[in-house]
């Protein structure tokens, strides 16, 4: 019985681990949106940073415990979601949906994105103030 009252008041030292309830959902969502905007990004065969990127960020969603971390996944997307329909060759392949993969993944991509803002912004907004 003591080891288990040992366990329990140690305090996790990742964000995932400190936070609690909808807090965790939100950022756990977060994490698993950046995961799908990374392999979005990785099915069309685009040799660019960003299925290094997303994860990178992700990871550093759940193991930095500040408040305010995941505004950086917020940021990240919404640069992303800018750039690609900044671009010309990536906006075209959101609107042809013959090339089933490159529209599939295009799609998901972006939705990944727009779901990993608004998770990590939901987020910051429930994060208990310590």
């Amino acid at each position: 019985m003591t080891a288990q009252t040992e366990l329990s008041s140690r305090r996790a030292w990742t964000a995932i681990g400190r936070a609690g309830g909808r807090h965790r959902l939100l950022l756990i969502a977060t994490c698993v949106a950046l995961v799908l905007a990374a392999v979005g990004d990785e099915a069309t065969g685009y040799d660019g940073p960003g299925p290094f990127i997303y994860p990178a960020v992700a990871v550093l969603v759940a193991l930095v415990p500040w408040r305010f971390t995941p505004l950086l996944a917020a940021a990240m997307s919404i640069f992303f979601i800018y750039g690609g329909l900044a671009a010309g060759e990536f906006a075209v392949r959101l609107l042809q949906p013959y090339h089933t993969l490159d529209f599939a993944a295009g799609w998901l991509q972006m939705l990944s994105f727009v779901a990993a803002a608004i998770f990590a912004v939901a987020a910051v907004v429930y994060a208990r103030r310590r």
